[in-house]
């Protein structure tokens, strides 16, 4: 019996054979030859516990197992191998071993203890003078010291020492899930306020792009602005250098002109052509000049509007739920085109035919 094994004591159905049979002869034993009386009948109720239950006893007094477990069943052996008269002692001998399985038992197993457990240890407490030597001194270690050692030996075991490393897994486990959350919520917050720079920039980009798309459009305009001015100094300058030029030719040759009358009365309409020419194009340059004066008033108004249009947005957008078109006035002249007033500017057509109808009547005139 020494081969086999402690972890399945009381279940091997050798020893649970064994225990079936003291069983049995506990039954038939007269109990009042073992002192003190009742020994044999509590000895009985362990044992029928043991057959009962033996999973739980090979669970829960795992550690007797171990140390007494395999001298336990050879004091049974040794109980059928000594004669009737010397039974008695290796009865009270069983009972103190088969006592510290129930200790441990009582002291390791969830929960309360059972009415016959209690009675048995009742019985211990209530006749321990009873009992002498080594057996009174294993009941007193069963009930008093034993528990500590069984809970020191179970602490010491492996399957503990792991348990308690995976609590302290679990504590560091949490320390960490604490760091890395408040890791993440400080890289939250640092995306939180890295997506309202990029809100702001973005605002910034596009009001900055904004204006210099205007700025590009001014400059364009004040380059019209200036070609149109040079023009009206430039048409304006031709027609009065042009009768000024005509006019002291004739002071300086009237007496040629005289003699040339006719030539000049033919070349006087052309030369009153050409002037009504460049007035109907001076006229036209001075409408543009305008026009463009009024583009740029147009564009320096948006300029100015756009400095503060990001807190105007944020502003009115508030009121987007109660009013879906409180930025269209706003938007409209932002982004609405250029007036460019060019109702007042003669058509070029219009002035040809003006010009013709003009040299025809002075033909007329010239002929009668």
């Amino acid at each position: 019996m020494s081969t086999e094994s402690t972890a399945s004591l009381f279940a091997n159905p050798i020893y649970n054979a064994l225990l079936r049979r003291l069983a049995q002869d506990l039954k038939l034993l007269h109990k009042d030859l073992v002192t003190p009386v009742g020994l044999v009948g509590n000895l009985a109720q362990i044992i029928d516990l043991m057959i009962a239950n033996p999973l739980k006893f090979d669970e829960y007094a795992s550690v007797n197992s171990e140390w007494i477990g395999k001298q336990f069943f050879r004091e049974i052996e040794e109980y059928y191998s000594e004669s009737i008269e010397d039974r008695q002692a290796i009865i009270r001998t069983i009972f103190t071993s088969a006592y510290r399985f129930l200790c441990e038992l009582e002291f390791t197993q969830p929960g309360e203890p059972s009415f016959e457990v209690r009675k048995v240890m009742n019985f211990v407490h209530e006749n321990l003078e009873a009992f002498e030597g080594n057996e009174r001194q294993q009941l007193v270690y069963a009930a008093y010291t034993m528990p500590a050692q069984v809970a020191k030996k179970l602490i010491g075991h492996p399957a503990v020492t792991e348990f308690r490393k995976f609590s302290e897994t679990v504590e560091a486990s949490r320390d960490l899930r604490k760091q890395w959350d408040e890791d993440l919520d400080n890289r939250q917050n640092l995306l939180k306020g890295l997506s309202e720079n990029m809100k702001k920039l973005t605002s910034e980009y596009n009001f900055v792009g904004l204006v210099n798309g205007f700025q590009n459009m001014k400059e364009m305009k004040e380059s019209e602005r200036s070609f149109s001015f040079k023009s009206i100094l430039g048409i304006g300058t031709l027609m009065l250098v042009l009768p000024a030029v005509q006019i002291a030719f004739v002071m300086g040759n009237l007496a040629e002109i005289e003699m040339h009358r006719s030539v000049l009365v033919y070349s006087l309409p052309t030369i009153v052509a050409v002037e009504i020419i460049l007035l109907y194009f001076f006229r036209v340059v001075l409408a543009q000049f305008r026009s463009v004066k009024a583009q740029l008033l147009q564009v320096d108004l948006r300029i100015s509007l756009c400095q503060f249009i990001e807190s105007y947005a944020e502003y009115v957008s508030k009121l987007r739920e109660k009013d879906s078109t409180a930025l269209s006035k706003f938007e409209a002249l932002i982004f609405s085109g250029l007036v460019t007033e060019e109702s007042g500017i003669p058509s070029t057509f219009d002035g040809v035919e003006q010009v013709a109808n003009l040299i025809r009547s002075l033909r007329s005139e010239s002929k009668t």
